[in-house]
């Protein structure tokens, strides 16, 4: 009787270290491929639910919720659930999510061309009526 707990004892302890690992790694796995875009400064949370949708969107990502803010006053960033960043060559156009009008493009744009690391240059289109537009960026 005393092997059998003995037995039944290291079997349980087996199967919680087992669990252990699995819920380290699956943990630290999903973690590690959040990846975060710039996204200029974010002032809030009520801010950040405005900028950090158009920063992933840049990279056909979506926001995980999370920011942070990087430099005081100047730039924060947006956790995605992106794995890689894709290379975006500048001068060009950035996804930004629909822009409605000239005055919607003067928020998102800015944005969208930070998370490119580089500037709006003043251009915008609408690519897909009432889902995509692009802003035009140049190199900072």
């Amino acid at each position: 009787m005393n092997q059998i707990k003995k037995s039944f004892a290291s079997l349980i302890q087996s199967s919680f270290c087992a669990l252990l690992i699995v819920s380290v790694l699956f943990g630290w796995a999903s973690n590690a491929l959040a990846l975060d875009v710039k996204a200029g400064p974010i002032w809030n949370n009520d801010d950040a639910k405005v900028k950090c949708p158009v920063a992933a969107q840049v990279y056909d990502g979506k926001w995980n919720g999370q920011w942070t803010t990087t430099v005081p006053g100047a730039m924060s960033v947006c956790g995605t659930d992106l794995t890689f960043l894709p290379t975006i060559g500048l001068p060009g156009d950035v996804k930004a999510g629909p822009i409605w009008n000239n005055d919607d493009a003067k928020v998102k744009c800015p944005i969208a061309a930070a998370a490119a690391n580089g500037v709006w240059n003043g251009q915008w289109t609408t690519t897909v009526p009432g889902t995509m537009s692009v802003c035009g960026v140049k190199a900072s």
